[in-house]
């Protein structure tokens, strides 16, 4: 989908250069030449990204920018500005401006400024979109809460695994880390399952490899066969996988989820 800018500038020759630097990176441009027409034009059609200069009047920029994060929180702005009103432009970035641009700048930065906007844009709007999914599988889990318990005993596996901080959903073979969803292999997937159903108690390597992988082997072929899963599981729910907090080694053991 092509991305929608408006250029908002009461300077026409600064309009003339926005326009004609960005007219072919195939991106649907509007110009506007004050404050009152950009808030026209923002409240008809929503816009990705904005290119705002802040010295306006009667509506300067930060009324505008104020506007439009109140009808879309997640578009993109990028400040104009000149030198002297850098002031300006450090506040619009603590209300939230996604950069600025001083006044006259190049076309490849500008080029480039627009494209990393879009790209931050994409970026939020995605990871909403997950979270979106994400909070659907949590109110299923809260729904089906009752009904978890009863196939616990009566058959088989229930179909949710949680604890402090995971969710696990067998059926979608989905698993969530503090509302982030992980991004696992089969294997991965499956022994993190075998280490959140025994939790607090630790797992050996030869219990995982059989869980996992379906097939038994010596203690001392599965520590090896297990060992580089565990390490590349744990670059994946770790924050700091060298002193990893979730999967723990016990000595003699095996490792324990303790999240």
């Amino acid at each position: 989908m092509q991305a929608r800018i408006l250029i908002v500038d009461d300077e026409p020759g600064i309009r003339f250069i926005l326009e004609k630097t960005l007219s072919q990176e195939g991106y649907l441009l509007e110009t506007a030449s004050s404050g009152t027409e950009a808030l026209q034009k923002a409240a008809r059609t929503p816009f990705d990204l904005l290119l705002l200069d802040l010295n306006m009047k009667p509506v300067g920029g930060i009324q505008v920018l104020n506007a439009v994060y109140a009808q879309d929180p997640d578009v993109a702005v990028i400040i104009l500005t000149a030198h002297s009103t850098i002031e300006s432009a450090v506040e619009a970035l603590r209300l939230g401006a996604f950069d600025y641009l001083f006044k006259p700048a190049t076309p490849d930065v500008i080029r480039q400024r627009v494209r990393d906007g879009i790209e931050h844009r994409k970026r939020i709007l995605h990871q909403r979109q997950l979270l979106g999914q994400i909070e659907g599988l949590r109110r299923t889990l809260v729904d089906l809460e009752g009904e978890t318990a009863s196939l616990r005993g009566a058959a088989g596996p229930a179909r949710f695994v949680s604890t402090n901080r995971l969710v696990i959903d067998r059926h979608h073979r989905a698993a969530t880390l503090d509302g982030n969803l992980l991004d696992l292999t089969t294997t991965e997937f499956d022994i993190l399952v075998c280490l959140a159903e025994a939790a607090p108690r630790p797992v050996s390597p030869r219990e995982l490899v059989g869980y996992a992988m379906s097939y038994d082997t010596a203690e001392s072929q599965a520590r090896e066969v297990v060992k580089w899963h565990i390490h590349q599981l744990r670059h994946k729910v770790e924050s700091d996988p060298v002193r990893p907090r979730l999967i723990r080694t016990v000595r003699y053991k095996g490792y324990m989820w303790s999240g």
